[in-house]
């Protein structure tokens, strides 16, 4: 058995990828800054550290309660903090706290699993959970933007640094995501069913995606499966990506397939 930390792992994307783990067999160790979200962790991982990704104390903490149940095998970093704001007009400590976050708790906690990796001179596998914004631009998501294009950066980094010594790094990009976070935007939205189809209909595949997507392809990249994978940012986004526009549907076949 190995260990594995996953953080931001009370609630959404965080939370499938550490249940799908410990489905797995991996002893995960949630790292999670809400007390009642980490405390609802107990009983389903193999333990929990309440704590700040965006705090070197508490990653080195988090490594240190995995190593204790089993080696270091592998790192999840999905922590992240998503605002909204411009460049002309800035929130400096929003745009603090999300860089903190989503970049120095990134860059962090890769570090902490380096250097656990390579105490014990063991291979491993590092997946940061990026984003699309990563890739494009978005309006009023300045910080945001750059955050997670800094995280693609990192994972290309740690892949061509340490591949020589085992150790794996790739990024999942994922789209809109049913998470609470999505939900909770829909309901304080003017209008929040209109929110909800404008991001389906932006995917080719016409949906927004379940955080378990996400965690199965977290799961496949940790995995010895995905051993001669590397350095890559992967897009789970339904197609949004790769769209120029949201895809128009063609009358005939919308007829067969019962779509509107």
């Amino acid at each position: 058995m190995k260990s594995v930390v996953v953080t931001g792992a009370g609630a959404g994307i965080g939370r499938a990828i550490a249940e799908r783990l410990a489905h797995d067999g991996w002893a995960v160790v949630g790292l999670e800054r809400d007390e009642t979200l980490a405390a609802s962790l107990d009983g389903v991982l193999a333990a929990t550290v309440a704590g700040d990704a965006g705090d070197r104390a508490d990653l080195a903490a988090a490594a240190q309660a995995a190593a204790a149940l089993a080696p270091l095998g592998a790192w999840v970093n999905n922590a992240g903090v998503t605002t909204q704001g411009t460049l002309h007009d800035p929130d400096p400590e929003q745009v603090r706290r999300l860089l903190s976050v989503n970049v120095e708790g990134v860059y962090w906690g890769c570090s902490e699993a380096v250097r656990a990796f390579a105490a014990a001179a063991r291979p491993g596998a590092i997946v940061n959970v990026s984003s699309i914004h990563g890739r494009a631009g978005a309006v009023a998501h300045a910080a945001y933007d750059t955050s997670k294009g800094a995280i693609d950066a990192l994972t290309r980094h740690v892949a061509s640094s340490y591949g020589p010594y085992g150790i794996r790094a790739n990024a999942i990009a994922p789209g809109a995501v049913m998470t609470l976070a999505l939900e909770r935007s829909f309901e304080t939205a003017p209008d929040g069913a209109a929110r909800r189809a404008q991001l389906e209909r932006q995917a080719p595949l016409r949906r927004i995606g379940e955080p378990a997507e996400i965690a199965a392809v977290a799961a496949f990249l940790l995995s010895d499966e995905a051993s001669f994978l590397t350095g890559q940012s992967i897009a789970v986004d339904g197609g949004w990506t790769t769209a120029l526009v949201p895809p128009a549907l063609d009358p005939e076949l919308a007829g067969r397939y019962g779509l509107r």
